[in-house]
């Protein structure tokens, strides 16, 4: 009987202090036996999604759309910035939810004690056998022991203000080995692994180390040398440290080639400005402006009324910034890929703010009306509801949105010599009116 009780009651000491190890790294790729010995072995394809799914997050914050940052780009380092904001908001997150299991682990041991105690008191008045009683009270002994196991680390007993401290300078001292180290931070790779450096910083083990390296007179961030904090810093990311070797590898191979002949470039053209004559003159034909493959006043305002377009249609995919009246950037990888002006379109700007969007990656994006913005359009050019609900096609819109940009120039005294055009001057001087302009002073 005795022994029934001593097994029943080792099942239960399991089952109170059950913790087994779990294997919480990428299955299939790394497990505590090491990483998986070739390439095709890393489940690297499982992964993408989700990595493609952050980049993309992380782009949107920086206000950019992914797809349009080039394989080596400046900008990659503002995404970078957003990446380090995610990464602190969810740092701190972490921190808090370690302040706070810091009050409560203490209340939880002394509970477990105090259930063991219990037990074996309730026992003894019930007349269980003493050898029953000594393995319960084993049992529950055993449990708190290994709770105080699982409780027993640093992150757990240090004073919370001290580890936010230790993290801080962490984050504080990784940032300022990137400067000094003058981390140029401009492809995707690289955003990544300068990324998942300032993560490691809040990582449980990068902590425990700094902390112990702290009391041990080692290299940690904690210490009130900068170099020997950002040494610590680097030593906890590190992939950081083959970044910039990987970086001079790869410059090798991408370093540019024999510059292009002065004939092949266009004339006017600006110091940032490298498209050569054949792609400026895809461009003009693109804008509807004589393909003459020069800089002239006419492509200069054809460039800023199609950047204004795209502002206009959707300010937070294409800034402000992006009116620049230069064939640069977005406008010089979008134009050049576009087909010649359709005839449906009378201006760039319209091209702009009314082409269908294929995403850039479809069948002739930009080169024919897109309905549902222009029935936005018509509302936004003062159409009633009467006058769209009188049209039966698209070509009825059309001719209804030619009629009251007719009216609305007239009322703006906005003459204009090639007809009914809707451009940039119109636009603000609609908006100005709007009651959809946030900004409208009545």
């Amino acid at each position: 009987m005795i022994s029934a009780r001593g097994c029943l009651a080792a099942c239960a000491a399991l089952f109170l202090s059950a913790c087994g190890a779990r294997d919480q790294l990428d299955p299939g790729a790394v497990s505590v036996k090491g990483v998986q010995p070739t390439l095709e072995q890393l489940n690297i394809p499982a992964n993408s999604q989700a990595q493609t799914s952050l980049v993309n997050h992380l782009a949107n914050e920086a206000g950019y759309n992914a797809r349009d940052l080039q394989a080596v780009d400046t900008r990659w380092a503002q995404v970078f910035e957003a990446g380090v904001y995610e990464v602190g908001r969810q740092c701190d997150q972490y921190l808090d939810a370690l302040f706070r299991f810091n009050r409560e682990q203490r209340a939880n041991r002394q509970g477990l004690t105090a259930i063991g105690a219990g037990a074996a008191a309730i026992m003894g008045l019930s007349g269980v056998a003493s050898a029953a009683i000594a393995i319960t009270a084993v049992a529950f002994g055993l449990s708190a022991s290994l709770f105080d196991a699982g409780v027993n680390s640093v992150l757990f007993t240090i004073e919370p203000s001290a580890l936010r401290n230790i993290v801080q300078k962490g984050r504080e001292a990784y940032l300022d080995k990137l400067v000094k180290d003058k981390v140029e931070i401009n492809t995707r790779p690289r955003m990544m692994i300068a990324v998942q450096g300032y993560l490691v910083q809040c990582s449980p083990s990068a902590i425990e180390a700094n902390i112990n390296n702290a009391a041990s007179g080692a290299p940690s961030v904690a210490s009130t040398d900068p170099r020997i904090a950002q040494q610590a810093a680097g030593l906890s990311a590190p992939s950081l440290a083959t970044m910039t070797k990987a970086a001079a590898i790869v410059s090798g191979t991408v370093a540019p080639g024999a510059p292009v002949p002065e004939s092949a470039m266009p004339a006017d053209r600006r110091p940032d400005e490298t498209p050569v004559i054949p792609e400026l003159k895809e461009a003009q034909r693109a804008l509807g402006v004589p393909d003459d493959g020069r800089y002239g006043t006419v492509t200069r305002t054809a460039i800023r009324e199609f950047q204004t377009g795209m502002f206009r249609r959707n300010p937070r995919d294409w800034p402000v910034s992006e009116i620049t009246g230069n064939l640069t950037s977005r406008s010089g990888r979008t134009l050049t890929t576009l087909k010649p002006m359709p005839t449906v379109f009378m201006s760039p700007f319209e091209r702009a703010f009314l082409g269908n969007d294929s995403g850039f990656f479809g069948a002739d994006p930009l080169s024919s009306i897109d309905p549902r913005v222009l029935d936005s359009a018509l509302s936004f050019l003062e159409a009633t509801p009467a006058q769209v609900a009188a049209t039966g096609t698209l070509e009825d819109k059309v001719k209804l949105m030619r009629e009251r940009i007719t009216k609305l120039r007239e009322k703006f005294n906005l003459p204009s010599p090639k007809g009914p055009i809707l451009d940039a001057a119109l636009y603000k001087a609609v908006w100005k009116d709007s009651p959809l302009n946030p900004n409208k002073t009545d």
